[in-house]
């Protein structure tokens, strides 16, 4: 497993796609895949449900949702596409795809808020409806998905918010594309596998010691975040050094880190036995461009 996993836009996807060997003759070959993936992972993920309706748009995606209704009842489930999506065990969301972006026209509003308000789990085909894929932006009305069923790779709009907030979990199947450079990655598990687990001697000192510099007046807001993300990010202790006019400002924000306040001249001396005291030093958030500063 990689440390970086690619976030796949819409144009991005289209790429993908359009390398397939024989593309566009074998676009249907592909539909036929991400439609039986949905039913399997609907099968899979509510395996009580009998009712299954299908919300299916015109476009590709629908089509995929057409297919998952096929293959579903070819495994004895009761699937249907229709525009009534209360009173089934099951909502199947293939209304947008991902060239979707914008705001729903009213018509589908209505419909999605439906999907919603129909008491029933919603697995959403390749992105929730309503949200942009490539952005994760939501512009109007949108699906929140129990599920999302996505294909080749993970879109950049079901991780980053709102959009991450309308796709529940999300499940990646693979439909047979090869990879594409992506402008956008994220992390995996994998990263969290590296950062190392405190001992059971460990202390305060010993299990990462961070020195953030800079907080100059009217800028110290930059070196309060990047203190509490180090104390966020599981360091053992953290020291927060600014001028010593922004002190009172700072104590006043940030209550975890010790704090310490500084001369710009004399100071300097103290800041230096400081950073041999730790393991991390973050100089510059919020330190300014002053002469006194460089």
């Amino acid at each position: 497993m990689t440390a970086l996993e690619p976030l796949y836009t819409a144009a991005e996807m289209r790429t993908a796609e359009e390398r397939h060997p024989g593309y566009p003759d074998t676009a249907g070959e592909l539909m036929e895949r991400a439609g039986a993936a949905v039913a399997r992972e609907a099968m899979r993920a509510f395996p009580r449900a009998r009712r299954f309706g299908v919300v299916c748009g015109g476009g590709a995606n629908g089509g995929d949702g057409r297919i998952a209704a096929r293959v579903l009842r070819e495994a004895g489930r009761d699937a249907m596409e229709t525009t009534e999506p209360e009173g089934f065990d099951v909502v199947v969301d293939a209304l947008f795809g991902t060239g979707f972006h914008g705001a729903p026209r009213p018509e589908a509003a209505t419909l999605i808020e439906r999907i919603n308000a129909s008491g029933a789990p919603v697995l959403a085909v390749d992105v929730p409806s309503g949200v942009d894929a490539s952005t994760g932006e939501v512009a109007g009305a949108a699906v929140n998905a129990t599920l999302t069923v996505t294909f080749h790779g993970r879109k950049v709009g079901v991780v980053v918010a709102p959009g991450r907030f309308h796709a529940g979990r999300v499940v990646v199947c693979e439909i047979g594309l090869g990879d594409v450079d992506t402008a956008a990655r994220g992390a995996t598990d994998a990263i969290l596998r590296t950062v190392p687990r405190r001992a059971p001697h460990d202390s305060k000192y010993s299990a990462g010691a961070v020195l953030v510099v800079g907080g100059s007046p009217g800028m110290t807001g930059a070196a309060v975040l990047a203190a509490t993300a180090a104390l966020r990010a599981d360091a053992g202790y953290v020291t927060l050094a600014v001028p010593q006019e922004s002190l009172p400002v700072v104590e006043a924000l940030a209550l975890e880190p010790v704090k310490r306040g500084f001369d710009w001249g004399d100071g300097v001396d103290m800041l230096r036995a400081d950073s041999l005291r730790s393991n991390a030093l973050a100089l510059g958030p919020g330190l300014g461009r002053t002469p006194e500063a460089h």
